[in-house]
Order: C-alpha cells, then structure tokens, then sequence
C-alpha cells in the first residue's frame, strides 16, 4: 500500500502495477457486502429461519452505519429489511423497534410498509399487503389472548393510518367478541401475508440484482465440483495460486520486513474480576427510530439510565481531582482531631470534620510536614 504526499489517500498497488484508491475499493466492497446481505435476509425470511435472519441483520446494520453514504437502492433495501425485521418478529408482542415500546412490531411495520409505497410497483399487491398489516396487528394479540391490546391496537390503526372503515367496523366486531377463529381472520391470514411479502421480493429481486458475490461463489463451487475438490480447498488453491504470483512481482522489489505485529494485544488491561461478578465494560443500548433494523425487548429495565451514569462519572472525576494548599482551617481541625482522638487515628478524623475531600493518607502526610515543621508538639 502507499499513500499520497499528504498522507491522504490509501491507495492498492495490484500485479499490473495500477493504483486504486483504497476509499473507491471499499465503496464498492461494502455495496457489495451490503447486496449479499440483503440477498441472504430474504432467503432467510423466506425458509423461516429465525436465527440466521437475527445475525445477518445485525451483520447488515454495522455494515450499513459504517457507509454514511448510501445510494437510492442502498436506502431502498434497508427500508426492506427493516420492515422484513418487524416481520419476522410479528408474533412476539414484548419486541420493541421504536421509541413507542407501546407499538408492537406489525404496527411499526404498517408505517415502514407505507414508505415503500412508491418501490412497490404493483398497486394492488401494496393495498392487500397493507390490509393484511392492518388485520394481523389485531390478530396477532387476539392469538396471544391479549384482547385489551388488540383493542388498542385497532383504536391506533383507526388514528394513525387510513384503515377502510368497512374493515375497521369489522375489526371492531372481531376483537369486542373475541374470536381469533372468524373466518374473516382465516382469508387474511398470517400465512398469507408471508406469500404476499415473498412475491413482492421476488419482484424486487427481478428488478434489483444483487447477487454478484453469490455468482463469484457459485463459479468458485462449480469449478471444485469438476475438478473433484470441495469448495473450501478449492478457495484455498486459489488463494495460494494468488499470492505465489504477487510474491514474485515483490521479489524483484523486496525489502527487509519487519517481524509481523500481533493485531491484538494478549494482555488483559482491564480484567475481569469474577467476584464482583459483571465484566468491567458497560454496553449503552442505542436509541433509534423508525428506521432501526435491530429489536430491543420492550422492558423499561433493559434501557440503561444514561444521565445517571453521567452524573456518576463526573461526581467520581470530581473525587480525583489534586487538591492546593492546606488552609489555616483545616490544619487547626486536624490538629484538634490529632488531640482528641490520638495520631494515627485518621478514619476518626475524617467522619469528625469535613476535609474537603481529603483522604486518611493525606492527612498522615500534612501532620507529618506540620511535626517537621515545628509547628505541633511532636511527642
């Protein structure tokens, strides 16, 4: 690698002697981590796997934060995944996407679902995918047996978007008798809000390719099958045949190498004392709106007090602080203390008179200069 006489720009030296700018490598680098990602996300979301999906997103969500600029599509499909997030999760009432925690993940994906109005190209797939929202926010809670949410969810759907009144009415029967079975729930099931979202993928997928490393992976997987060799080796053969030709191009230019730096320090600077029983390092759960892909459990004790903390880190650098000279008061209370309770007895000394902070060691050292001084009886 070399950089520029100001330092500014990484740039990539390849076998053909060109340079790349490194920035303009890793834009590219990322869109197409991004795209795999994205590709990945709705296979999951597609085969049901839970598990899968929850670590991809957040895989998704570090790449996407660590890119501030993102392109139409980009922006495009982390719409999708979000709200493909607020899916997944549709059945679990305690997960919280937004600053409301009273919003349960299907009513969170109704607003998302809204703002892809205009990628969704076929009008009357983004209507019946909208309804379907709007039926199985309140079904969802009825399945759980929780009747006053589902109440509450449909006095929100009735507020905040524009419900068709003939489905609201409906609605409104449905949840005042109860009946998660009706058969007006059954024709708009959660099965087939899962299709209705799967076809509108597959259109977007149509239209959006975004499987450029799944065909590089594809041709790496083809080409051990004919050979006979699995994918691993084969990717292994190809690495080394790889370096074995850039080492020789170096060879014309070597140079003394410095012996290789461990990227991470063996030593523990902050270890882990098991009596206290907690890791010394303190996670802040971040607040986010609409737009968040990851889910948080909607329990005030999971959000962490912040302006507490602050508080008590300032109050403990206070502590810290170096303290100036002895006044003439204080050295006449410790004085006092030294005569009432004896030298040494410097915890005494402290509960009895306000110090200013100082500590039992402080005081040992101020009476010791007084004695050199002259200043105190010093039998």
């Amino acid at each position: 690698m070399e950089t520029d006489p100001n330092n500014r720009t990484l740039t990539i030296t390849s076998t053909t002697d060109e340079n790349v700018c490194f920035s303009d490598v890793a834009t590219v680098a990322k869109r197409w981590m991004i795209d795999f990602s994205f590709v990945s996300l709705c296979q999951f979301f597609k085969e049901g796997k839970f598990e899968e999906f929850n670590q991809t997103i957040s895989t998704l969500e570090t790449i996407i934060d660590g890119s501030p600029h993102l392109n139409t599509e980009q922006k495009q499909k982390r719409q999708i995944c979000g709200f493909l997030a607020r899916i997944m999760h549709g059945k679990h009432l305690d997960v919280s996407f937004d600053r409301d925690e009273r919003l349960s993940p299907l009513m969170s994906a109704v607003g998302v679902w809204a703002s892809q109005k205009e990628t969704v190209a076929n009008r009357s797939l983004f209507e019946h995918v909208t309804n379907l929202l709007y039926v199985q926010s309140v079904a969802v809670c009825l399945e759980k047996g929780n009747s006053g949410m589902a109440s509450s969810a449909l006095k929100w759907l009735e507020e905040e978007c524009e419900i068709p009144q003939n489905l609201g009415i409906k609605l409104s029967l449905i949840v005042n008798k109860r009946d998660t079975y009706h058969p007006f729930l059954l024709n708009f099931s959660w099965n087939r809000l899962l299709e209705n979202i799967q076809t509108f993928l597959d259109r977007f997928l149509e239209d959006h390719p975004s499987d450029f490393l799944l065909q590089a992976a594809s041709k790496v997987v083809k080409a051990g099958q004919e050979t006979g060799e699995d994918s691993e080796t084969q990717e292994a053969s190809y690495t080394t045949n790889r370096s074995s030709e850039y080492s020789k191009v170096n060879q014309e230019t070597s140079v003394l190498m410095r012996p290789k730096k461990k990227l991470l320090s063996t030593r523990n600077i902050h270890p882990w004392i098991p009596e206290s029983g907690k890791k010394p390092a303190l996670t802040f759960m971040r607040k986010r709106v609409s737009t968040r892909l990851t889910y948080r459990r909607a329990s005030p004790e999971t959000t962490l007090n912040t302006t507490s903390l602050s508080n008590t880190t300032l109050n403990t650098n206070a502590t810290r602080k170096t303290h100036g000279r002895w006044p003439w008061d204080l050295d006449t209370a410790l004085k006092a203390g030294v005569k009432r309770h004896g030298e040494g007895k410097w915890s005494r000394i402290l509960q009895e008179h306000d110090f200013h902070g100082r500590t039992g060691v402080q005081l040992k050292d101020r009476w010791r200069v007084l004695k050199k001084a002259h200043k105190v009886d010093s039998s």
